[in-house]
């Protein structure tokens, strides 16, 4: 991993690919939840995903 590259991770969110949430009002609270909670899986496992490769490169 370069310095630039963990630069940007130390001091940006440029480097998640998750899009950024976005909340749909016209959906019932049922379903407004589970797409919110299918996002933060998906961040979630990103997240990981990341952790795991720069712990490779240790």
């Amino acid at each position: 991993m370069t310095q630039e590259e963990k630069k940007i991770i130390l001091e940006t969110y440029k480097w998640i690919k998750v899009k950024k949430y976005e909340d749909d009002e016209s959906l019932s609270w049922e379903e407004r939840y589970k797409r919110l909670e299918k996002h933060h899986l998906e961040e979630t496992y990103f997240l990981i995903d990341k952790i795991r490769e720069v712990i490779k490169e240790l």
